[in-house]
């Protein structure tokens, strides 16, 4: 509780008593494209070796005062095609502006995918997969171009699958999975 108190605190603060809190937070720029990747490469005793590439791409696009729309797309392209994962978030992010160097957000969306993500991995389960998102971070500048983006993100995935198991039996599998993230990664300003 006493986080939450804090939080809403400093939000306040940012929200009503810094200038030029909701300015677009870099001068004559519209476009931000950020990313980070992983690649992974599994060996199990008595199994052939699994490697996988994992990418997150955003494209954001800066419509007044700080808001900006930012679709972003997860993909983990693995050696057999067959499963790979991909999952859509559509998110609005509103930044603020509160020095030259510093830009703290705060965003929230929906998405859906063939999977779900975990540890930053795309998961195919065979399913149709919706999720909600919300999140909070900051962008800190190098320059008027370049910045280190680190956030949380909450993530709540739901999905069902329906088939039958290797007897014939009938079964339902639903998703219910909530995920808490901290996501590191670079942002370029176009």
């Amino acid at each position: 509780m006493k986080k939450n108190i804090i939080f809403f605190a400093i939000s306040l603060f940012i929200l009503f008593f810094v200038r030029d809190t909701f300015a677009n937070p870099i001068q004559g720029k519209r476009f931000e494209l950020s990313t980070s990747a992983s690649f992974l490469n599994i060996k199990n005793k008595g199994y052939d070796a699994d490697t996988e590439f994992n990418l997150r791409l955003r494209f954001g696009v800066f419509l007044s005062g700080g808001l900006e729309i930012e679709p972003e797309l997860f993909l983990n392209i693995q050696e057999d095609l067959e499963y790979t994962g991909a999952f859509f978030l559509a998110n609005i992010a509103q930044n603020f502006k509160v020095s030259k160097k510093i830009i703290p957000f705060i965003l929230g969306g929906a998405g859906f995918g063939n999977g779900t993500r975990f540890y930053d991995v795309t998961f195919d389960q065979d399913m149709n997969v919706m999720a909600l998102n919300f999140g909070a971070g900051v962008k800190l500048l190098f320059n008027n171009t370049a910045a280190l983006r680190i956030e949380y993100r909450y993530t709540w995935y739901s999905g069902r699958r329906s088939g039958f198991d290797m007897w014939g039996d009938p079964y339902t599998y639903e998703l219910d999975r909530k995920d808490n993230n901290i996501v590191l990664g670079m942002s370029i300003f176009l």
